[in-house]
């Protein structure tokens, strides 16, 4: 074999080579974006089918015609502004099998569902005539949640509500109550709102609705504010500071306010002295609390005790949630109602004093 022959033939052996690992780059190359692109699709499908609108309660009255599927009805709720994508709410419909098993009906739809409860409800066919208007009001305790739902017929043992009501049932099944006591019960985290509920079912399933709408409504609108102010509370302390805020407040521009004094107060290692936690011990409204009511032995008694109670008080809406994530940058360390709703805030205690006597006497 000449020299030349040589040659040739190592440089063959190398653009053999040079082919070789270039094609291994291209595979890998393919490999990589085919795998991004997937990830893509998947996050993106993901997100679809996230509420469109979590803030916005309003319920539209839907019409779904005998025979239709989930393709024609996806995208009317696009159109009307209820979902996000119709083609992730048709193939989602399609992966669970149950895009042909919507039934019929009116329906009250919301851009704050889940793609998830908007294609359960068509599906269980839980249509305006059968289902219940419920309102819970903000602040409600869990007494006050099951007397309501009791007298609206959705619940018929308000006993076996309170019962069920425990974190210890749901804890596995919702992340966010990791940090809550295992035996505390669910006061507070059933958010008050306005919901559509269909009659005939057990206490869970309701449970369940009230839960999934604070789970939207903190994560989508909360934690990310909690987060950002870095506020050293778990989310069972930021539902308690907001329910005292809710017993609190009556008017929507003093929430902040309101949540900067207590936390003032914590920082300062002063007792809370909220009033609204005294009522819910007493279990009734009073305009004015006695000493005697003051003096009652209760870990929720915030007179008596430092720090925050042991629990919410009640269920805070929105607004309250928003306070107790982004407290008023104020200096004031006390505030007396005037009788009117509004309050008036004082830094020293000689300053609350004389608003005390101003207040009483006006």
């Amino acid at each position: 074999m000449n020299i030349k022959n040589l040659y040739y033939r190592l440089n063959e052996s190398k653009a053999l080579i040079y082919i070789r690992n270039n094609k291994k780059k291209i595979i890998l190359i393919t490999l990589i974006l085919m795998i991004s692109i997937i990830a893509f699709l998947a996050i993106w499908f993901k997100v679809m089918l996230h509420p469109k609108n979590v803030a916005n309660e309003v319920f539209i009255e839907v019409e779904v015609s005998s025979g239709t599927t989930a393709d024609h009805l996806a995208v009317k709720m696009q159109e009307i502004g209820i979902i996000k994508n119709h083609n992730a709410f048709r193939l989602y419909a399609k992966i669970k099998g149950k895009d042909i098993k919507i039934k019929s009906g009116k329906y009250y739809l919301s851009p704050s569902m889940t793609a998830e409860q908007i294609l359960d409800k068509l599906v269980r066919g839980d249509t305006i005539d059968s289902d219940i208007k419920v309102t819970i009001p903000e602040g409600s305790t869990l007494k006050n949640i099951a007397r309501i739902l009791n007298e609206k017929g959705v619940v018929n043992d308000i006993e076996e509500f309170a019962n069920c009501a425990m974190v210890e049932k749901f804890k596995e099944k919702y992340f966010f109550m990791k940090d809550f006591p295992s035996n505390a019960s669910l006061e507070g985290v059933l958010f008050p709102d306005t919901y559509f509920l269909p009659p005939g079912k057990n206490t869970e399933f309701y449970i369940d609705i009230f839960l999934k709408r604070f789970e939207d409504i903190y994560f989508n609108k909360v934690d990310p504010i909690v987060r950002e102010n870095e506020i050293d509370f778990n989310i069972y302390q930021i539902v308690t500071m907001a329910s005292i805020v809710e017993g609190e407040a009556k008017l929507e521009s003093e929430r902040p306010i309101i949540a900067g004094v207590f936390y003032n107060r914590l920082k300062k290692g002063m007792p809370l002295q909220s009033c609204a936690t005294i009522e819910f011990i007493l279990d009734e409204h009073k305009e004015w609390l006695s000493l005697d009511d003051l003096e009652i032995d209760s870990p929720y008694n915030t007179y008596k005790n430092e720090g925050l109670p042991p629990g919410p008080i009640g269920a805070p809406g929105l607004s309250s949630l928003l306070a107790a994530a982004d407290p008023a940058k104020v200096d004031y360390l006390y505030f007396v109602a005037k009788g009117d709703g509004s309050h008036v805030f004082s830094r020293t205690y000689a300053e609350h004093l004389k608003a005390q006597n101003r207040v009483q006497y006006k």
